[in-house]
């Protein structure tokens, strides 16, 4: 018998009667409706493979048990601050990662995942996103359990690691998870997207989190370009992580002392255009 387990999966009209019912809810205040009984009511659109596996059907409680366990501990079922909530992304992260092996080949389905959010863990994506849209109930890259599952598989560097098991996962911040992770030509490679993480914990060690979000997005851009030119996937490591926080190099290079934007040119290079732009002497101003 195959020892791959098999999840259910919902079907894109469940997700849009999910999508319906929800903003009804909101209107009217009503309750959320218990998980047992949403997958009574949206049976009609659930599903399972037709073979290849093994129907899992206690790993679904499985998962909710310990997600709502994990909700909990952040603050679950009350309001939660950015910080629980970013808290508990990258727990949930963790234990997606390391617990669902099993059912890795249905983790590759956004219906999986659809069902994952709209079904199982319908209570806690609105807890984590008080007004979802459809990315977050959908499959996909914004799904609200398909990403932390993505980013726990792609950033573990493993139990060899040890207590850094999980840095590269912990300390980037939102924007730079966005950045890696809902960029098909940065997240389908995971070696680059894990350099790209340890080239931003390096950068932001270097010159201050603060700092971070126009250099990620600068180095991210920098990195895409030259992937058009280069295969980074066929560098080595070492290559790849010296390309990398090259790119973060010049991306920071451009930040003046005051913390204005230079657009990533050097402070010289900044200092020649300002000059450049500047009226003309016959204009009634001087060039700076």
């Amino acid at each position: 018998m195959s020892n791959v387990w098999l999840l259910p999966r919902l079907s894109d009209l469940g997700v849009t009667q999910c999508l319906e019912d929800l903003e009804v809810r909101s209107k009217s205040a009503v309750n959320l409706t218990a998980a047992a009984a949403r997958r009574a009511k949206y049976e009609a659109w659930i599903w399972y493979a037709p073979s290849g596996g093994s129907v899992a059907n206690e790993l679904p409680d499985e998962i909710r048990r310990n997600m709502l366990a994990l909700a909990e501990r952040h603050g679950y079922p009350d309001r939660a601050s950015e910080k629980q909530k970013a808290n508990f992304d990258t727990d949930a992260a963790k234990w997606l990662a390391i617990h669902l092996d099993a059912s890795l080949p249905e983790l590759l389905r956004d219906d999986v995942w659809a069902f994952v959010t709209c079904i199982l863990l319908q209570d806690l994506v609105i807890w984590r996103y008080p007004n979802p849209n459809r990315a977050r109930l959908a499959g996909g890259v914004r799904n609200t359990f398909q990403r932390l599952w993505v980013r726990g598989k792609t950033l573990d560097l493993g139990a060899e690691a040890g207590s850094e098991r999980w840095r590269l996962l912990q300390a980037p911040s939102e924007d730079a998870m966005v950045q890696i992770f809902e960029r098909a030509s940065i997240a389908s490679d995971a070696n680059l997207a894990r350099a790209i993480a340890q080239g931003w914990v390096t950068t932001a060690n270097n010159i201050g989190r603060e700092k971070m979000e126009d250099v990620m997005r600068r180095a991210t851009k920098l990195l895409r370009l030259r992937n058009q030119i280069v295969d980074l996937s066929f560098m080595s490591a070492e290559e790849l992580e010296a390309e990398v926080q090259q790119a973060f190099n010049r991306s920071a290079v451009g930040l003046s002392l005051n913390g204005r934007d230079n657009g990533g040119m050097s402070p010289l290079m900044a200092r020649i255009g300002r000059v450049l732009r500047a009226p003309r002497l016959g204009g009634g101003a001087k060039p700076t």
